[in-house]
């Protein structure tokens, strides 16, 4: 799954972009309906914030989340926008099926 990991006075680790790798390949089953994803994630003082924009077709979804430690605040908001996109992906699938 190609997606765009974007830093704000924060330095990915290997090991967190390791992490991050991993979820996103999860997101691989939705590869049809997904343009491309941006993975925002910021620092200010002890916060992280995790921002995740997915651009559909003619849809863009995001999820945010805020908290201390970059990689809770990234796996919520992983969890947040995989939901979202199952959303997407029924509504779309429903429309299309005859009944």
């Amino acid at each position: 799954m190609n997606y765009k990991l974007i830093t704000r006075h924060f330095e990915v680790s290997k090991d967190f972009a390791i992490r991050v790798d991993k979820k996103m390949e999860k997101l691989s089953k939705f590869d049809k309906w997904i343009n491309h994803i941006e993975v925002i994630i910021n620092e200010e003082g002890d916060r992280r914030d995790t921002e995740i924009n997915v651009f559909l077709d003619n849809k863009q979804i995001n999820a945010k989340e805020e908290g201390k430690d970059a990689y809770q605040t990234f796996s919520k908001a992983f969890t947040k926008i995989k939901k979202q996109i199952r959303k997407f992906e029924d509504q779309v699938t429903d429309h299309y099926v005859e009944h």
